[in-house]
């Protein structure tokens, strides 16, 4: 890598993959970055995300091939890591704060993890069953948005 280059930041959706195809030649572009000494950072490692014809493999599946691949570990620093939630706390403290999403596990749980409360809403990637995978399960799973708001409002948590 260039000397004066010291970090490349790549998007993967588009960049790398389009839809669930590798770009012809992105990935052995990546492995020489990555073997000339690249960190391999990732915004987060979501299985699947939701498209208007269903869901779709999200990057975490691109993510662990790319790890495997170049024999590397990547650092995640988004979506569910506790530093990801942390700094968006800020000087919040976790028990003053809610956390409204539709990923049981990279929303939900991940909140839950440093002590946010987890609310699951029934739109987007939910999928029957969800709020019954982790432990603990979410505080409260809603319908929607709308109805989590309305909770919030409505009730002293």
């Amino acid at each position: 890598m260039a000397k004066q280059i010291k970090m490349v930041l790549i998007d993967l959706s588009g960049t790398l993959h389009i839809d669930n195809s590798a770009i012809p030649g992105a990935v052995e572009a990546l492995n020489r970055l990555l073997l000339d000494g690249a960190s391999l950072i990732a915004i987060h490692k979501a299985r699947y995300y939701k498209r208007p014809d269903g869901l779709a493999l999200g990057p975490g599946a691109f993510i662990a091939g790319l790890e495997y691949s170049a024999n590397v570990k990547a650092e995640i620093v988004g979506k569910p890591t506790a530093e990801f939630f942390k700094a968006a706390l800020g000087d919040v403290p976790p028990e003053e704060a809610i956390m409204i999403g539709d990923d049981v596990k990279d929303d939900v749980a991940g909140a839950q993890a440093i002590g946010i409360k987890g609310f699951l809403v029934q739109t987007g990637k939910y999928r029957d069953g969800d709020e019954n995978t982790i432990t603990p399960p979410p505080m409260k799973v809603c319908s929607s948005f709308v109805q989590a708001v309305e909770f919030i409002l409505e009730k002293e948590i």
